[in-house]
């Protein structure tokens, strides 16, 4: 009977029918003994490196520019002056601690280790202030992660005080 129906589809053009098995390793090419799959098998892992390599990297670069952002934009707030208020008690913050609470805002989830101000008062009007900020960048590359070292930046950022403002605390 398969035979017959081999011969029928034969003369009308149509393909001899194969298991699964043939039909997959005719999908596939020609049929050589899963050289294919022995091959992909060795490129998957590095294929997979490079992978969350750029991934990883893409990630420190975002992290690194989003610290030197928030660098930035509180020493933007340093030299003029302003101060925020606690928004607890509704007390106006000293300036350290108004420049520190608003680099920490500015940083969004990242975990700063130290802030330096200098001067430590924040400076007087025309005075420069600098303000640095160290952070710790620690990989999430899956198998990597515990055995590449932390990675630690310091990003700091120097402006000079507005003219006038009120340095009273």
């Amino acid at each position: 009977m398969a035979s017959k129906l081999n011969e029928h589809r034969a003369a009308h053009g149509m393909r001899e029918s194969r298991s699964w098995c043939g039909r997959i390793a005719a999908f596939a090419g020609n049929e050589t003994s899963g050289q294919s799959l022995v091959e992909f098998a060795l490129l998957l892992p590095v294929m997979l490196m490079l992978f969350f390599g750029t991934m990883e990297f893409g990630r420190l670069w975002f992290t690194r520019l989003t610290v030197r952002h928030a660098v930035v934009e509180a020493t933007r707030f340093a030299v003029t002056g302003n101060r925020l208020t606690d928004p607890e008690t509704g007390d106006t913050l000293g300036r350290v601690e108004s420049i520190e609470r608003y680099l920490r805002n500015s940083s969004y989830t990242l975990d700063i280790e130290s802030i330096d101000i200098d001067p430590p008062d924040g400076g007087g009007p025309e005075e420069v202030v600098r303000v640095t900020v160290t952070y710790a960048y620690n990989y999430t590359m899956p198998g990597l992660k515990n055995r590449l070292p932390t990675v630690r930046f310091d990003i700091s950022a120097s402006m000079r005080n507005e003219p006038y403002f009120n340095t009273g605390d």
